[in-house]
C-alpha cells in the first residue's frame, strides 16, 4: 500500500484508505486516473463520498481503483506538546448568537431541535499527513477512521464513531447517537444524564425509526445506554429492520440522511435554517461515506456507511475542523459552545 499512497501523493492521484471499527486491517482505493465520479442515486457498487448537502456525491468505482489491504502500522508517537483546545483566534461570540438564534426559532415553533456547528482553522506540519492518519488509527480502534484525497475535492480525514447504516443480508442495522459529556475516570455507564441530552437522543431516535417504517419491517430498538467514542460519552440507541423489498436500500439512505443527529428536526426546516445562518459550508462535515455494495474489497449485497464527523479538511499547511452539537429549547448558548471547544480534543490530539 505504501507504494500507492506514495504515487498518489506525488501524482494527484485520487485514493481513500480507512479502516472499520474494532479492525486491524487498512482497505485502500488508489484510482487508477484523476477523473471525478459524481452521481446522485447510489447504484453500482462503489467507495462513496457524500456532502452534507446537494445530492451530488463522489464516488470511486472498484473497476477504475487499484485495490489493496494491509495491517495497520502502529509504529507512530504523540507529540508531547499538546494543542490548547480552546483557539483565542475562534469568534466565540458568533457561535453563541448562533446559538441564540437556534433557541429562539425552536421556542417559535419553527424546529424542534437543530445541530449548529462552526469551523476552525489551525496550523499544521504539511509533511505529517501520514502521522496524522496513523495516530487516528491508534487511537481510536472503534471508529471508521479515513483519509480521502480528490484533486478536485481536497484532502479529508477523521475518526467518526457514528453509523449512518449498515446493510447485510436485507437486514438494516442503524444507531441514534446524540448528547454529549465529557468522560471522567469513573464508570462511564454510570453517568446520569440531562434532560436536555436525553431529550435530544430521544428526538434522532424517534426519527430514525419514523424514517426506517415505510421501507422495512420487524424494527426493533435497544433502550438507551451510555457511549465512550474518545474522551466523550453519548446517548446510543441500537436499532435494527429488515428491508420489505431489496430495492428499498437506496431510498433507507435518502431518508435517514442528513439525520438530527448532524441536522436537526423536522430535517428540512433544520436543514434550511442552517445553511441559512451558520455562515460557511459544511461540504462533506455531516455527510456520510462508506462502501456501497461491496464488503472486504469484494462485490457484495451489503453497504456499510458513515456519518462523517469529528474529521478535518486539510490545505497544505492548515486544518479546518467542524465541530458541532445538538440545540434545543433548553440549551445554553456559553454551553453549548464548550461542548464544541470539547468535540475538538478528538482531532486536536492527534495534530
Amino acid at each position: 500500500m505504501q507504494d500507492l499512497l506514495v504515487r498518489a501523493l506525488s501524482e494527484n492521484l485520487p485514493f481513500v484508505i480507512y479502516r472499520e471499527p474494532n479492525e486491524v486491517t487498512r482497505l485502500g482505493w488508489f484510482q487508477i486516473e484523476n477523473h471525478l465520479n459524481k452521481v446522485t442515486e447510489l447504484e453500482k457498487s462503489c467507495f462513496v463520498f457524500a456532502p452534507f448537502s446537494g445530492e451530488e456525491k463522489v464516488v470511486f468505482y472498484p473497476d477504475e481503483c487499484q485495490l489493496v489491504q494491509d495491517d495497520q502500522d502502529f509504529n507512530v508517537d504523540f507529540s508531547e506538546n499538546e494543542q490548547s483546545l480552546e483557539n483565542s483566534n475562534v469568534d466565540k461570540s458568533f457561535h453563541i448568537q448562533l446559538v441564540s438564534k437556534g433557541i429562539e426559532a425552536i421556542k417559535n415553533n419553527s424546529i424542534e431541535k437543530v445541530v449548529l456547528s462552526r469551523k476552525e482553522e489551525v496550523p499544521i506540519n504539511e509533511n505529517s499527513y501520514e502521522i496524522y492518519f496513523n495516530r487516528f488509527l491508534k487511537k481510536y480502534p472503534t471508529a471508521f477512521v479515513y483519509w480521502f484525497y480528490h484533486p478536485e475535492v481536497g484532502v479529508w480525514m477523521g475518526a467518526t464513531p457514528e453509523q449512518l447504516v449498515k446493510i447485510e443480508n436485507n437486514k438494516v442495522q442503524t444507531v441514534a447517537l446524540a448528547g454529549t459529556m465529557v468522560a471522567s475516570d469513573s464508570n462511564f455507564k454510570d453517568v446520569v444524564w440531562g434532560d436536555k441530552e436525553i431529550k435530544e437522543q430521544q428526538i434522532v431516535t424517534n426519527f430514525i425509526v419514523d424514517a426506517l417504517q415505510p421501507f422495512t419491517e420487524n424494527l426493533q430498538q435497544t433502550e438507551p445506554y451510555a457511549f465512550k467514542a474518545g474522551s466523550l460519552i453519548h446517548i446510543k440507541t441500537d436499532i435494527q429492520a429488515e428491508l420489505s423489498n431489496k430495492e428499498n436500500d437506496f431510498k433507507v439512505v435518502k431518508a435517514l440522511h442528513p439525520t438530527p443527529a448532524l441536522c436537526g428536526f423536522p430535517k428540512k426546516a433544520a436543514h434550511d435554517f442552517i445553511v441559512k445562518n451558520e455562515g460557511y459550508n459544511r461540504e462533506y462535515y455531516g455527510g456520510y461515506l462508506g462502501e456501497w455494495k461491496f464488503n472486504n474489497l469484494d462485490y457484495s449485497d451489503n453497504s456499510n456507511l458513515f456519518v462523517n464527523l469529528r474529521c478535518m479538511k486539510i490545505e497544505k499547511s492548515k486544518a479546518y475542523l467542524f465541530l458541532g452539537g445538538g440545540v434545543n429549547k433548553d440549551s445554553d448558548p456559553e454551553s453549548e459552545y464548550y461542548e464544541t471547544v470539547n468535540k475538538s480534543k478528538t482531532v486536536k490530539s492527534i495534530l
